[in-house]
């Protein structure tokens, strides 16, 4: 259906929240590289979402998320250096998103968790330089 009618937001979403699913499935697997595809199909629908409507919360944090998976992926595959620029990136979207929504709890709880990747992978990296 998202192919038939790529104009269709709900239908993107949709392909683009079983695409994660998908990921979610392979990296638990320990499937990191095939993970990583899904994840990415994934996070392209969410970019084109969050740029044909930057003033919509949902597919801003939707694409932070997606961020956040393929960051999560890049860090377990021993990419920390791509996981940081992700993580961040993620970040960013995700206090925009929060700032439209304030009063959004499980969107804070969500950017506390990318300040806690983030702090987490930079003292790893400060530990493996030292």
């Amino acid at each position: 259906m998202a192919a038939a009618d790529p104009s269709n937001a709900g239908w993107q979403r949709d392909l683009a929240v079983s695409l994660g699913r998908i990921g979610q499935v392979l990296r638990e697997q320990g499937k990191l590289d095939e993970a990583l595809v899904s994840y990415r199909a994934e996070f392209v629908i969410a970019e084109r979402l969050a740029a044909a409507d930057p003033n919509n919360a949902g597919w801003q944090r939707d694409l932070a998320v997606s961020h956040g998976r393929v960051s999560l992926t890049y860090r377990d595959l021993g990419k920390p250096a791509e996981a940081l620029a992700g993580f961040r990136k993620g970040r960013q979207r995700m206090v925009a998103a929060a700032a439209m929504t304030p009063g959004v709890a499980q969107w804070q709880q969500d950017l506390a968790w990318f300040d806690e990747e983030i702090a987490a992978l930079e003292r790893q990296m400060q530990t493996a330089q030292q």
